[in-house]
This record gives C-alpha cells, structure tokens and sequence, in this order.
C-alpha cells in the first residue's frame, strides 16, 4: 500500500481543482433560475456531472494515499473518519453517475422529479443518505487531520467546514468549500511526525 503515498498531492490537487470548479458552475447554473429538470438536459450540465464524477474517483485514491501517508499519526479516530469520508465518497460518485447519465432522461420524462413538484420518496432518502455521510466523513476527517496536525491547519479547517455544509442535500456550496480545502491541502506541507518544538540541549558541564 506505501505504493499510494506518492500519488497523494496530484489526486487531492486534481479532486480539490475539479470539486471546486464543479461547485462554481452548479452556483451559476442555479443563478440563471431555469428549472432543474432544463438544467439537466444542457451540455454544460453533462460536462460538470462527468468531470465530477471523475473527481470523486480522483477523491477515493486521494483519500487511501492520506491515509497510508499518515495512519500512525492521525489514530483510530483517523481511521473511522476515513471510512465513513470513504463510504460517503462512493455514495456520491453514484449520484454523480446519475446526474450525468440517468438525469437528462428524467428531466424529460419525469421533469416533476428533479422540479421538485412531484413526491420524490425513496429518491429524497437517497440524496439526505447521500449527503449525510459524505458531509459526516469529511467532517470527521477534516477534524482528524487538524487534530494530528499532519498539515498546516487552514487546510483541515476548510475541508472540516466543507464537510459540514455538505451535510444539506443538493448543497453546490458545499463541494465548492470542500474542493477549495483539498487544493489548499496539496499545496500544504506534510509532516510524517507529530512533535513539539525542539528543546535546546543543556550545555555539558
């Protein structure tokens, strides 16, 4: 597994530029006020949900190379926070599937869905399950890292808050806050060890 540790900065850098981007465009494609079920069926939508779908892939191997890189330092929390944060990151690359490949076909035949003026049941359950452990994951594992101090603290602070503002469903904001705190962490020192600062060693007498 120590194979992984090296590809840790290009793919967070590549997840984090990719989560960011995405984010931007969801906020904009929300600002023009068109229905989400007419969204879904431009180009421009098919190009974002692909491109993240890719970056939640990127993500999974970012998140195994942090892992590897740092599992003495960051504990048995750590490892829990990894799990769920992995486990949320798979939810979501599902939903990214999804909105790449079955959402144009929805927007057409079941525009209500996605407009939110039909009842939405299991899928609504879907997306809050969704949400929830990605949002939880990321949380947990933004905590862990600042705890271990394994990077500088900006970063684990950004990806904690990222985190935690995915917790609301259909949220753009918070990939965007999240995507923004894993580029910031790939461009962050890393520190294998966890010590405090260095005594002076006492003259000999």
């Amino acid at each position: 597994m120590k194979r992984f540790e090296g590809l840790a900065r290009p793919s967070t850098l590549a997840a984090g530029v990719v989560f960011l981007a995405g984010g931007i465009l969801d906020l904009a494609l929300r600002l023009t006020g068109d229905p989400a079920s007419e969204l879904v069926q431009t180009p421009v939508f098919a190009v974002r949900s692909i491109a993240l779908l890719g970056g939640a892939l990127l993500l999974i191997l970012s998140l195994v190379s942090i892992y590897e890189r740092h599992a003495k330092q960051i504990g048995p929390f750590g490892f829990s926070a990894a799990i769920v944060a992995g486990t949320g990151t798979i939810l979501i690359s599902g939903q990214f599937w999804a909105e790449a490949f079955l959402y144009p076909t929805l927007g057409r035949v079941a525009p209500g869905l996605l407009d939110g003026t039909d009842r939405a049941g299991s899928y609504a359950f879907g997306l809050m399950l969704t949400a929830a452990v990605f949002g939880v994951g990321w949380l947990l594992l933004g905590t862990a890292i600042l705890r271990a101090r394994v990077y500088r603290v900006l970063p684990a602070v950004v990806i904690l808050a990222g985190g935690a503002v995915s917790l609301l469903p259909g949220n753009a904001l918070g990939q965007t806050v999240l995507g923004a705190g894993l580029v910031l962490l790939s461009f962050s020192p890393s520190y294998r060890k966890h010590e405090g600062p260095k005594r002076q060693a006492s003259p000999a007498r």
